[in-house]
């Protein structure tokens, strides 16, 4: 099977920066059950999606289901074509549900009619996506991935459990996230950051940008002695890869992370750890994405913010399986708070 673990071989395992520590995240890992894929994150909210059952193939539609720590049951319904404005699910040859697909040609339910397909999902052999054309997604596995649910979030054998129920009443209270203070960004124009420095950290971290490679070195501001440098260094078919610095009192030097996902070797003390096809948003929020292949079936997403003195990561999601799931799986979630910048 086509799994992102090649992908990961290829650019290194992500890894927390320093030694594990009362701070550091630790995100979840997920676990497959032949056509589905499931993990519970550190809130203990669920989620599980549906797979192709060729190896490498696209789903022409999919299904996610979402379990909340509350127990709230969700299901994203997706047509991966694009086209469909609805898509009513069938399963063994029953239409149990119905679906406006707004946006993306994806669309939610909620509440009762996400619970009875789930509850029909269960016992279901055969499922299918209509819109209005047949489009068949496998539910194997998919009932292991609940019972899976109803395990790590400890209803298994209460009233609430999706597949392994009880008769007992769940008293159980989740997990609660951690808060990160976070820093609001100043608004204003970065300084400019002299080509100098800029070309010397280039040679420090061995940033020699390949052939056609994009070059590049912007820079936000984010509080009011430090601005954030994106530096470009390297890229790949669908993977960009920058190194975060930051200049403060002039100086540039690599941005610090609680948890950072270095590629191709495991970052050095002192070094630069490098983001993926990475944004930064007005907002103050940092993302990466770094691609398992160019069609967006799998890989790591990453959103951080910036706490004054490094980088929190705030949430991450992750698909390990290149087999077509309509989206990434969170993994790490956070209360984050914003402050004012300093």
């Amino acid at each position: 099977m086509i799994r992102i673990a090649a992908f990961l071989i290829l650019i290194g395992f992500a890894m927390p920066a320093t030694a594990a520590d009362p701070d550091t995240p630790v995100p979840s890992k997920l676990k497959l059950f032949r056509d589905w894929i499931v993990t519970c994150d550190n809130g203990g909210g669920c989620e599980a999606a549906s797979l192709s059952s060729e190896d490498g193939t696209l789903q022409d539609a999919g299904l996610l289901v979402q379990r909340a720590a509350d127990g709230t049951v969700a299901v994203k319904v997706a047509d991966m074509t694009g086209k469909a404005q609805s898509a009513r699910v069938r399963i063994d040859g029953r239409a149990v549900a119905t679906v406006p697909l707004p946006q993306q040609a994806e669309g939610w339910l909620r509440r009762a009619p996400a619970t009875a397909l789930v509850a029909a999902m269960v016992h279901g052999r055969r499922a299918a996506i209509l819109t209005p054309d047949a489009k068949p997604v496998s539910l194997a596995g998919a009932s292991a991935a609940f019972r899976y649910m109803d395990e790590r979030q400890k209803r298994a054998g209460t009233t609430s459990a999706l597949v392994a129920k009880g008769t007992a009443r769940y008293r159980g209270k989740p997990p609660v996230l951690p808060i990160v203070r976070i820093v609001t960004p100043p608004p204003g124009a970065a300084p400019s950051i002299p080509s100098a420095a800029i070309a010397d950290m280039r040679r420090r971290l061995d940033c020699r940008n390949s052939l056609g490679s994009p070059v590049s070195a912007e820079s936000y501001r984010l509080d009011r002695r430090s601005t954030l440098v994106l530096m470009s260094c390297g890229a790949g078919a669908y993977n960009y890869l920058v190194k975060p610095l930051i200049w403060r009192d002039g100086r540039l030097a690599p941005a610090r992370f609680d948890f950072a996902f270095p590629f191709a070797e495991e970052a050095k003390p002192g070094g630069a750890v490098t983001l993926v096809n990475s944004e930064w948003s007005p907002t103050g929020r940092l993302s990466s994405w770094g691609k398992g292949r160019g069609l967006g079936d799998c890989g790591d997403r990453q959103s951080f913010g910036w706490d004054g003195t490094r980088f929190r990561l705030l949430e991450a999601a992750s698909m390990t399986e290149c087999r077509g799931a309509i989206d990434t799986l969170h993994v790490w979630r956070t209360r984050p708070v914003a402050m004012a910048a300093r």
